[in-house]
């Protein structure tokens, strides 16, 4: 087992402030990218300024304590039939706590490492954009490395970078949340369901009852695993976020599920929030157990053609 995971979400970039008809304009991301004083040919040439900014050094943050740099100066960017993409090494690690260096093998001290000191982890960033005239959104995925990840510091300074060259805002969020769902089960990563509604008893004993009035229902189980993906598939469909089971109706739809051996809680009336996580095949290491950069940025490729299929790229 490699210890490795990718969170995927989308990006776009948008104006500050509604227009005179009171609407806000999202930026094409192949076509010019604009700002007061400045001005980018598209997406690929905004991220190759951004990471030439942060490739001189490493940029603290002291109040998270924690340390980034992007280690590609000139990024290269490639396509296919379906999108242009390029793909970029950074490192980030922490600081700020005092800890003893202990050999594995030995049992033995090795050194102390003190508070000024930083342990710094190489990280994969893929970024990709479909092609087209109307494209507002891409796709970024980012490397986890057991439970250490780079998706929110990474973010934090893209966000500075645009605002600051730019005066522009850029947002992420989910990519498609069905498909995610949908491999999930797919995979048996479907453990649990837990369906919660209010159910207020009709006797005043009852309801003076501290926390009492919700009801749980645990799902655990899937013998016919057909019908709960026909059943869960209906939860997406449409506006409403009322969920039927066994003919009541609940309001609340949690999934338990196990994402690359670790346990996670997604919570469906909150999916458009939703960040999805996967776990990367063993076969993106080499002989040695060091990642093969090919194989990654390969499996990167195959993840977007496998969301961009349901993803809707050309508008909010």
């Amino acid at each position: 087992m490699n210890n490795l995971s990718l969170t995927a979400c989308s990006i776009w970039i948008r104006e500050k402030n509604p227009n005179k008809t009171n609407s806000i304009k999202i930026i094409n991301l192949n076509e010019k990218i604009t700002g007061k004083d400045k001005e980018y040919n598209d997406f690929f040439d905004l991220l190759k300024n951004f990471c030439g900014k942060y490739s001189e050094k490493f940029v603290l943050n002291d109040y998270e304590q924690k340390m980034f740099k992007v280690e590609t100066e000139n990024i290269i960017v490639e396509e296919n039939e379906e999108f242009r993409y390029t793909y970029i090494d950074i490192n980030s690690g922490g600081y700020g706590i005092e800890a003893k260096i202990v050999n594995t093998k030995t049992n033995k001290v090795l050194y102390t490492r003190k508070k000024d000191h930083a342990e710094t982890i190489h990280f994969r960033v893929f970024f990709a954009v479909p092609k087209g005239n109307d494209t507002c959104k891409g796709i970024i995925i980012f490397q986890n490395i057991g439970q250490y990840g780079i998706k929110t510091i990474t973010t934090d300074y893209l966000k500075k970078f645009i605002n600051d060259e730019l005066n522009l805002y850029i947002t992420t969020g989910n990519i498609c949340p069905q498909v995610f769902i949908k491999k999930l089960l797919d995979n048996n990563g479907l453990m649990k369901i837990i369906y919660t509604r209010n159910n207020v008893s009709n006797d005043k004993a009852d309801t003076d009852t501290m926390g009492y009035g919700k009801e749980e229902r645990i799902i655990a189980g899937f013998s016919n695993i057909k019908k709960w993906k026909e059943m869960i598939s209906g939860y997406f469909n449409g506006n409403s976020r009322i969920y039927e089971f066994e003919d009541i109706d609940y309001s609340g739809v949690k999934f338990v599920t196990s994402i690359y051996g670790r346990t996670r809680t997604i919570n469906i009336n909150n999916i458009n929030n939703l960040s999805i996580i996967e776990g990367i095949p063993n076969e993106v290491s080499n002989s040695f157990g060091d990642i093969d950069d090919q194989k990654l940025k390969n499996h990167f490729i195959e993840v977007t053609k496998e969301y961009l299929e349901h993803m809707v790229y050309n508008k909010i």
